[in-house]
């Protein structure tokens, strides 16, 4: 019959035991699948196809301006178009974020946790205190490569929802501008200017070129807000989340270097007495 101290012993091995395979085999194949993850990925999607509506308008808008007539507005046709590499450099990012979420999570409960149990298993058994720390790391790890992102994805969600609503009417606003520009160029009434023709389909007074230049300016400058927008909400939160992560990861591996000892000058300190101690104060010999 087993004793107090062997049973308690034998509860805890199969305890770890129980969670590691509940981590392996249930928790890596259901928490992908559940509520919480799949809306942080569909929240990352939206975010991909607003990025990708808003390059779309930008550059139909940048066409657009280059069809008309004495490449007048040729500046505000490149000022439009060099706005992509922003938008690629926030899809990246983006696609990192799907890529840490759909593969961090099965790393996490398939890897991570079950080493974490298996490491404190060894530690019940040896009572050797660096396996404890080994294991408590290596659980914290695991949740933080699991959870960071997902949290941050809902955080962001609710911290920029009224921001995401500007840049909804931004799109809107510059493809409108794009189509009514194209549909000036290839038909109406051909007595008219091509400012007369914009200045009703736009219902506004674009009389001349400054007018149209300034329309032109201020659909630039919403779409700039609107990158700045987005470069806030899918670029510095995650990267701050990034940090975060990496912050643990020192936190948790961090390595103690030991400094050199430190030599005393001879002479110095307390033995400089002993030695004075060895020379003749009256030269008298033995």
């Amino acid at each position: 019959m087993l004793s107090a101290k062997h049973a308690a012993l034998a509860v805890k091995l199969l305890s770890l035991s129980l969670v590691a395979a509940l981590s392996f085999f249930v928790a890596t194949s259901k928490l992908p699948e559940s509520g919480f993850v799949r809306d942080s990925v569909e929240s990352i999607e939206d975010s991909s196809n607003t990025v990708m509506k808003l390059s779309a308008a930008t550059l139909s808008t940048s066409l657009a301006i280059s069809a008309l007539p004495d490449d007048f507005a040729t500046p505000l046709a490149d000022s439009l178009a060099d706005m992509n590499i922003y938008f690629v450099a926030i899809l990246v990012v983006l696609f990192l974020e799907k890529i840490l979420i759909r593969y961090g999570i099965k790393a996490a409960f398939s890897i991570l946790i079950p080493l974490a149990c298996f490491t404190g298993m060894l530690f019940t058994a040896t009572r050797k205190d660096i396996l404890k720390s080994l294991a408590v790391r290596l659980c914290v790890l695991g949740l933080a490569v699991a959870f960071v992102v997902p949290c941050n994805t809902h955080i962001t969600k609710v911290v920029a929802s009224d921001l995401t609503a500007y840049v909804d009417e931004t799109i809107e606003e510059t493809e409108n501008g794009a189509g009514k520009l194209n549909e000036a160029m290839e038909g109406g009434a051909e007595d008219k200017t091509i400012f007369e023709k914009l200045s009703g389909l736009f219902q506004t007074a674009i009389d001349d070129l400054s007018d149209l230049m300034l329309h032109f300016q201020n659909t630039i400058r919403r779409c700039l807000n609107s990158i700045a927008i987005l470069i806030l909400t899918n670029c510095l939160m995650p990267l701050l989340t990034f940090f975060v992560l990496k912050w643990i990861l020192k936190e948790l591996f961090q390595i103690a270097i030991p400094l050199p000892p430190v030599r005393r000058s001879r002479g110095a300190g307390p033995g400089s007495e002993s030695g004075a101690g060895l020379v003749s104060t009256g030269g008298k010999g033995p």
